[in-house]
Order: C-alpha cells, then sequence, then structure tokens
C-alpha cells in the first residue's frame, strides 16, 4: 500500500492507496477541493459535512457525466443500428443491382437473338419476294406463251378449216371434171371407131388423129389441175 497527501478545504489529509495510483487520488482529491471552493463564504464550520458536500458536488457531476454518457451511448448505438440498417439495405441494393445487371444482361442477348431473328426473317422475307417476282414473271411468260399458242392454235384450227373446205371443193370440182372425162369418153366411142376405120383406109388420118387424142389428154389434165389448185 502507498500513501498520498491531499489538501481539501484547506486541510491536509493522508489517503492510503494502491501502488501507482497516487497520481489518480490526487486529482480525486484535487476536485474535490475544487468543488468546496465553488461553496466560497458558505463553507460550513464542520469538516465532515464540507467533505460531505464537496462529495456530492462530485457524485452529481458524475451522475451527469454517466448520463451524458448513456445518452451518448444510446445515441451511438442508434447511429450504430442506423448503420446497420442502411448497410442492409445497401447490401439489399447492391443484390438487387447484381439481379438488375444479370436481367440487362440476359435482356441484351435476348435482344440480339431477336434482332438476329429479325435480320433472317427479313433475308427469308426478301428471298420469298424475290421468288414470288420470279414466279409471277414466270406465270406472265407462260401466260404470254399460252395466249400465243392459243392464237396459234386458233390460227391453225381456220387454216384446218379453209383446207377442208378447199379440199372439199377440189374434190367436189374433181367428181365434175371425171363426170367430164367419162362423158366425153362415152360419147367419142363409136366415133373413135369410126375414126379408126378412117384412119386404116387414109394413112395421113392416123397422125391428127393421135395429134386430137392429145388435145383431148391435156385438156383432161387442165381440168384436173385447175380442180387440184382450187
Amino acid at each position: 500500500m502507498s500513501e498520498v497527501r491531499v489538501t481539501i478545504g484547506g486541510r491536509e489529509y493522508t489517503v492510503a492507496c494502491g501502488e501507482g495510483e497516487e497520481a489518480h487520488v490526487a486529482g480525486l482529491a484535487g476536485s474535490i477541493n475544487d468543488k468546496l471552493s465553488q461553496l466560497g463564504d458558505n463553507l460550513s464550520p464542520s469538516e465532515s459535512q464540507n467533505l460531505l458536500f464537496g462529495a456530492l458536488f462530485v457524485a452529481d457531476e458524475l451522475h451527469e457525466a454517466r448520463k451524458a454518457l448513456a445518452d451518448q451511448t444510446s445515441q451511438f448505438e442508434a447511429e450504430i443500428a442506423e448503420l446497420k440498417e442502411n448497410s442492409r439495405e445497401a447490401n439489399l441494393a447492391i443484390g438487387q443491382r447484381d439481379e438488375l445487371k444479370l436481367n440487362i444482361s440476359r435482356l441484351e442477348s435476348e435482344l440480339d437473338g431477336m434482332q438476329s431473328a429479325q435480320q433472317r426473317h427479313s433475308a427469308e422475307v426478301d428471298d420469298i419476294r424475290k421468288e414470288l417476282t420470279e414466279r409471277r414473271e414466270q406465270a406472265l411468260q407462260h401466260q404470254s406463251d399460252y395466249e400465243t399458242a392459243a392464237a396459234q392454235v386458233n390460227q391453225l384450227e381456220r387454216e384446218r378449216d379453209d383446207l377442208k373446205a378447199q379440199i372439199e371443193n377440189k374434190n367436189l370440182l374433181l367428181e365434175r371434171a371425171n363426170e367430164h372425162i367419162q362423158k366425153g369418153n362415152a360419147s367419142s366411142g363409136p366415133a373413135a371407131a369410126a375414126i379408126s376405120s378412117a384412119a386404116a383406109q387414109d394413112p395421113d388420118l392416123a397422125p391428127a388423129l393421135e395429134r386430137f387424142a392429145d388435145l383431148l389428154e391435156n385438156c383432161a389434165d387442165k381440168l384436173e389441175s385447175k380442180a387440184a389448185s382450187t
């Protein structure tokens, strides 16, 4: 144990304390002496009463300090709780931010896929339009070819009908020419016999008869040629 001498209210006291606590005890005694000095002329003749007043002053000051410390502690705890809440909200916001980043990345990926699909769809649409245009042109060409072929068929049918009519007319003319030839042969039979008899009697008559026969054949050929040409 150690002892320290202190002065309180103008009197000296010897106070026992632990080793190394001398300065602390002297400081406490100085605080009590300061409080007694605040009483000034109101000091009591009783030494113990004055010490009681000084102790009360120090106790009141200690109470106020403890109260302020408690208030500061409560405020500090409130601030810590607020900080914890803010930290929790910040962590929640960070989690939401990370989730939003993931969603944005996913949406960007989906957007890229949609844009690629749209480009492919546009290319397919362009190909389909091009093919439709080609098919339309082919259809128009086929329609034109069909109309040309139909016109040619109609022309051929008309020519066929004209040829049929011409053939019928030629056949009719041939029949008439044959009839005329047959009639001419029938009427010339007795005359030919008489001519043959006369030719036997007159040698110069035979060449004339032959020329006459050639003329008849030429006439028949011309009639047939005319019938064939018409």
